[in-house]
């Protein structure tokens, strides 16, 4: 009864009426889509390379610390 206002038999199938898009809203979503990912990309590249970064600096200093030539 949900669907009470279409042929008997049509149902949710993929080629049905309803679910039809047109091709200019399915190029948005793939640029929007792109876009989105391309931005997520970039942030974690950014972020990642600071804490890489600044883990090898951390390593650097506690390798100089270790090594440093004692009196004795």
């Amino acid at each position: 009864m949900l669907f009470a206002g279409r042929k008997s038999g049509s149902g949710l199938r993929a080629g049905a009426n309803g679910l039809r898009r047109r091709p200019g809203q399915t190029a948005v979503e793939y640029l929007l889509v792109t876009v989105a990912l391309v931005v997520a990309f970039a942030l974690m590249y950014r972020v990642l390379s600071y804490s890489v970064a600044r883990e090898f600096t951390g390593g650097g200093r506690l390798i100089t610390t270790m090594y440093k030539e004692s009196p004795f």
